[in-house]
Formats: C-alpha cells, sequence, structure tokens
C-alpha cells in the first residue's frame, strides 16, 4: 500500500534511458518512490489512500541547487551593479561579521523557502558562519542539502578581510570536523555536511593537504571556489607561483570528492586534468552575469560539458545572482554559451534539466538517491502546473518549462517523501511571520553595520 501516488502526469523521470511518461504516475512508500510508469500500469499493481491528480502538469525529480550561500540571504541588494572586489570586500564580507545566530537562522529559512516555491529540493552550502543555524533551519523546514562550514586562515594580497572572518589553521580544522561530526546524515539523512575551502585567496598550502585529508576520512566531498574571474590565476600566481588549479593538483586535492564553483578560467591542461580525477564543477550562470564574473563569455564551461565533465547549476545566493529560482537558472544554462558561438544547438533544454537533476545529484555525490524518479530512490518530485497562456501552444513541456515558464508554476513540492508545498502552500512553517522575521532581522544587522548604499536618482 502506497502512502500516495501522483497520477496522469507528464512525468520526465530522467533515468538512465531519459524515460518520459506522457499520462504517467509516480507512487510513493515512506520515503521512497516505489514505482513510476503509465498511470494504468501504476494504479493496477498500486494502491493508496491518496491520489493527486497531476493532469494537465508536468512532474519532475526536485531541482538541485549545486551552489548557495543560505547564510547571505539577508544580503540581497548590497552586491547591485558593482565590480567584485567591491561587492566582495565591501559589501559581502563585511554582512558577514554582523550577522548572528538568530539572523542566520532566519535568513537561512527565508531562503530555504524561496528554493521550495520554485521547486528546488536540494542545496549545497559552501560554507558560511553559524552552520547549526543554517542546519536547524534546513531540517525544521523540510528540505534536503550538504553545508560546511567556512574555512579562511590567511589573507588576500592588498585586500585585508574583516579581522573576524580569520581563524587560525587548528580553529578551522576543529570547527569543519565538529560541524561534519554534527551534521553529516542528520534529520534522517536529508542533510549532509562537507569540508570547504571558501577561496583560493585565502586557504594556505596546510590548510588545503588538511581538509583533504579529513574529507577523504569521513568519506565527503570539499566544496571551493577556484577559477573565478578574471585576474584570479595572475594574482595566485604572483603569490604561490602556480595558477589557482595547478596549485589545487599539486597540493593533492583533485579527485572524485572535490567540487569547484564557477570555474571560469581553466586551461586545457587543467582541464584534462579535471577530468581524469572526476572533479566535479558548479556553473552559476545568473550569479555570473549579475557579478561580471566573465564565465559565460568564456568558452571553457562550454568545453567541459562537451568533454562529459559533470557540471551542476547553482543561483550562488539571493545577493550574488539575486535570485533563487532554478528554472530561470536553466534557462540562462540553455541559452547565454549560444550567443558567443551565434550556434543555437549549443546547450539546450534538455541537457539544462539534466544539470539541474541528474548531473547535480552526481557532483553532490548522491546520484545514488536523488536526481531521478526511479523506484527505490528518494522521493524528491515536483509538481509543475502547465495552466497558464505563456505554456500554450505546449508541443514539448520540458522546452516550454526551460525556456518560457517560471518557479512561480510549481504547485506541490515533496522531498524525502513528505508533501512540504501544497497547492503554493508551504506546509512546514509559517510563511507570513516568516516574512515579517525577514523584514526585521534584515534591517537589524544593516543598522549594526552601518551600512548604506548610494542610490544612483534622487529619492525624496
Amino acid at each position: 500500500m502506497a502512502d500516495f501516488i501522483i497520477a496522469n502526469g507528464y512525468v520526465v523521470t530522467m533515468d538512465p534511458r531519459r524515460q518520459i511518461y506522457a499520462d504517467g504516475a509516480v507512487a510513493v512508500e515512506g520515503r521512497n518512490v516505489v514505482a513510476v510508469g503509465r498511470t494504468k500500469d501504476v494504479l493496477a499493481r498500486h494502491r493508496a489512500a491518496l491520489v493527486i491528480d497531476a493532469s494537465g502538469k508536468l512532474v519532475l525529480p526536485g531541482l538541485i541547487d549545486g551552489h548557495n550561500h543560505a547564510f547571505q540571504y539577508l544580503s540581497k541588494g548590497i552586491g547591485d551593479d558593482v565590480d567584485i572586489m567591491t561587492w566582495l570586500y565591501k559589501r559581502v564580507y563585511p554582512y558577514e561579521t554582523h550577522v548572528n545566530a538568530e539572523e542566520a537562522y532566519i535568513g537561512a529559512l527565508g531562503n530555504y523557502v524561496q528554493m521550495i516555491k520554485s521547486g528546488t529540493t536540494c542545496f549545497n552550502e559552501p560554507g558560511g558562519y553559524h552552520t547549526d543555524s543554517l542546519a536547524q533551519a534546513a531540517a525544521d523546514v523540510g528540505i534536503r542539502g550538504i553545508l560546511n562550514r567556512s574555512t579562511r586562515d590567511i589573507a588576500d594580497q592588498g585586500a585585508p578581510l574583516p579581522e573576524k572572518l580569520f581563524e587560525s589553521l587548528e580553529t578551522n580544522l576543529r570547527q569543519g570536523e565538529a560541524a561534519v561530526a554534527k551534521w553529516n546524515n542528520a534529520a534522517e539523512g536529508r542533510l549532509r555536511c562537507w569540508f570547504g575551502l571558501r577561496y583560493v585567496f585565502n586557504v594556505s598550502d596546510d590548510l588545503c593537504k588538511a581538509i583533504k585529508a579529513l574529507a577523504d576520512r569521513y568519506k565527503v566531498g570539499i566544496h571551493a571556489h577556484a577559477a573565478a574571474v578574471e585576474g584570479e590565476n595572475e594574482a595566485i600566481q604572483e603569490r604561490f607561483g602556480k595558477r589557482s588549479l595547478e596549485r589545487f593538483y599539486d597540493l593533492g586535492l583533485f579527485g572524485p570528492n572535490l567540487y569547484l564553483v564557477h570555474m571560469g578560467y581553466p586551461n586545457e591542461r587543467e582541464i584534462g586534468w579535471l577530468r581524469e580525477h572526476d572533479v566535479k564543477v558548479a556553473h552559476c550562470p545568473s550569479a555570473s552575469m549579475h557579478g561580471a564574473y566573465g564565465v559565460v563569455g568564456n568558452r571553457m564551461m562550454k568545453r567541459m560539458i562537451e568533454l562529459g565533465m559533470t557540471v551542476s547549476l547553482g543561483t550562488d545566493s539571493a545577493t550574488a545572482g539575486r535570485f533563487l529560482d532554478m528554472v530561470r537558472v536553466m534557462y540562462l544554462a540553455a541559452c547565454a554559451h549560444r550567443d558567443q558561438f551565434a550556434d543555437a544547438t549549443i546547450m539546450g533544454a534538455y541537457k539544462a534539466l539534466e544539470m539541474a537533476t541528474i548531473d547535480g545529484a552526481r557532483a553532490c555525490l548522491w546520484d545514488d538517491a536523488i536526481g531521478s524518479l526511479e523506484a527505490g530512490k528518494r522521493a524528491d518530485i515536483v509538481v509543475v502546473g502547465m495552466d497558464e497562456l505563456r505554456w500554450h501552444p505546449n508541443l514539448d513541456p520540458v522546452r516550454s518549462l526551460v525556456y518560457a515558464a517560471d518557479g512561480d508554476d510549481v504547485e506541490t513540492v515533496i522531498i524525502d517523501g513528505r508533501i512540504v508545498m501544497r497547492d503554493r502552500v508551504i506546509l512546514t512553517v509559517d510563511e507570513e511571520r516568516l516574512k515579517r522575521d525577514v523584514i526585521r532581522a534584515g534591517k537589524a544587522w544593516i543598522e549594526r553595520a552601518g551600512m548604506r548604499l548610494e542610490m544612483p536618482w534622487p529619492v525624496r
């Protein structure tokens, strides 16, 4: 006896054969999918007290946000229309020093609710502070995700970090290991915890090697920003004598559990190393375009995908990319690389959906349990309405989703077999109260930091 069955939907499985059922059903028992197929076949073999009618709706695996700073949610708006160094050193890093544990919890809760409402069921958080707050918020709202604690033990040359963000090698390792011990496989297995290397500028060789040893010992990933912006390789070479990825390679970090973000500036030799060692990559086109990183304009992301490397998609953060809607991110991934090559066949909607589901799961080392709708996998499912005029005439629902829709079309979200949103209503938290809390917490940290932004036009 199944707990519920989603029936009569256009079911896109993302299984190894990429099967689609035009009139399909998914049966869920406990935390798992127990059957996927044509509606008449599933209903013939399974009974359930609850049958969710998905007629005229798209049924998908939950979307995976492969890179999202949940800790930065309350910083929305402070990083608009500025260069990357101003964004980091005069806006975001000062923000990180002023947000307290309660505010981090409220912000993370808002971050996760916004994710769920646009169909994201799993995230990978690359490291902030107040890890307990971020993890507890995820546990409370019911989302799946990976967390890690931020690590920094050395300063940039000529770009000083706030002193509060520096910690010794020993403190970084102790705090990171404590987070993994506490949160890896927590919340009935919905949460995992990795180790992080926040940015190549701020991590010593000793910290890199020690983090690699810990990640291998605990059998978890390493989440790091690398080869992210123009000029980074030159600055790293001046300081360490090697380019960013060459340095990581020589330090022994390369392997299937290394997960590198942005990655606009590898060279061909480094891409060969990445492919050989099955290093995973996260692509955040919205953040690149908003912050002018140059990743979209560079040819290397397309090259890595063509070579069959595992590349996920991410929003980066509510301040970096400015939205958390993975449907919009899929559109950018499908389209943004075409203009440079004047080739409309590059990427496309189906590849973008792979990157946001099964490729994202593989990048997060979780594809044995999520990323596709298959019997035995966890029941992370989204039901997307196709009623709005923008969908019609709906010749191809996958392409219509990526090119014409947005996350507001998501109606129902199931995570680990639990319905967390039904008919656009979040069932795990009071959204109106949360909105008030987010507004209050956002004002509080800004006043405490004394941060003021100049408006380009007069406001009276």
